[in-house]
């Protein structure tokens, strides 16, 4: 029999891409399953987004793992009776295994960690024996997880991928016309879009020297960047040096970043170390053609035959250059593959279906054993 639960999420991220969006989704999904859900945060970047949003999140300072921030969790644990607690930073792993001494909960550990550095500090043999689950959002980064951290087989393992309502990312965008008008970008201008976090593994700079590489075969296309990041300034003055037409415009609002990706002709996203790039699915819901790297989680995201995105193999700047120039020059290549594109994100990763697995995955954990289709 299927019960209704009292469920934390819990993240000590800094910036809202990435955990930010998924928990506001989860989090309203499992509300409207009647779960009790309490959304706790430290970050007042991810507080002061929610808080626009309308989503109810309860804001402590969990700079580290000390007995104050150990005694603050427990008690919003107790106050809100927590049966389950998601986590998905190494932080917040340490904290729930803490409070998990304190008091009955499940942990669920919401594995996203894709560099090469410091594993061993996402969990340990101690933090993994407090856990009851891992929950992955690719078949890619499960297998990635499970060979560099064997410890994570002894855990109960889940595949949940990100699902999202395309009708409603569409429903927020500005027109076309008026974002590149306030942008003072021509409405026949070609515009090539990148967006993340701008750290060196992500890549940009790819995107940068393939729109210098196009400008000197004389093709003319405009860069525009959303996100900040400890290699924004470098990726500016590299478009300076090569003479790349761009508009930086930093951390956006949820609802800016889709009007941009929209008013764009391409999305160039070329990092290979995505888990599922939310960012890539904005596109998709939007019939931005995209051009990305046939590595990490994408294939299975974007489906691995070319016909909704172009996936590349070799990441370098003459890759990516000539798949932009491609689309360049035939607006009916990007029609299809945003057709495509837009098709697959609606059909094969619903934002209900989502939901229903994370229902059937918090049911089957606390004892109540359901399968989500």
């Amino acid at each position: 029999m299927r019960r209704a639960l009292s469920v934390m999420l819990l993240t000590t991220a800094d910036h809202w891409r990435g955990s930010g969006i998924s928990y506001a989704k989860i989090a309203r999904g499992l509300l409207e399953r009647g779960h009790r859900v309490s959304l706790i945060v430290s970050s007042d970047a991810l507080a002061a987004q929610y808080s626009e949003l309308g989503i109810a999140a309860q804001q402590l300072a969990l700079r580290h793992t000390g007995v104050r921030e150990v005694f603050a969790l427990h008690a919003a644990a107790r106050e809100n009776d927590t049966d389950v607690v998601i986590v998905d930073k190494p932080r917040d792993v340490r904290l729930a295994a803490w409070v998990g001494l304190m008091r009955p909960m499940r942990t669920v550990i919401r594995y996203n960690r894709v560099g090469g550095q410091r594993r061993a500090r996402f969990v340990d043999r101690w933090t993994a024996s407090r856990a009851s689950a891992a929950l992955y959002q690719s078949e890619y980064i499960r297998t990635k997880a499970l060979g560099e951290l064997p410890l994570l087989r002894k855990l109960e393992s889940f595949v949940i991928p990100n699902g999202y309502d395309a009708g409603a990312m569409g429903s927020t965008t500005a027109p076309r016309e008026q974002w590149r008008a306030s942008h003072r970008i021509a409405p026949g201008e070609f515009v090539v879009v990148s967006a993340g976090f701008a750290e060196a593994a992500k890549r940009f700079d790819l995107s940068v020297d393939a729109l210098a590489l196009l400008g000197d075969r004389g093709i003319s296309a405009t860069l525009v960047f959303c996100g900040d990041g400890p290699c924004r300034a470098e990726l500016e003055e590299r478009a300076r040096m090569g003479r790349v037409k761009t508009l930086c415009l930093g951390v956006q609002s949820p609802a800016d970043t889709l009007s941009t990706i929209a008013a764009a002709d391409v999305l160039a996203h070329p990092s290979p170390v995505e888990i599922f790039g939310n960012v890539l699915a904005e596109a998709m819901a939007l019939g931005t053609p995209i051009i990305a790297m046939r590595s990490g989680g994408n294939p299975e995201m974007l489906g691995d035959d070319c016909t909704s995105s172009i996936l590349l193999s070799q990441g370098t700047p003459e890759t990516f250059a000539t798949a932009i120039a491609e689309l360049h020059a035939s607006p009916e290549r990007r029609r299809a593959l945003a057709t495509a594109a837009r098709e697959r994100i609606a059909t094969v990763f619903p934002l209900s279906l989502m939901i229903d697995r994370y229902d059937a995955m918090l049911q089957e954990i606390v004892g109540e054993r359901t399968v989500a289709s």
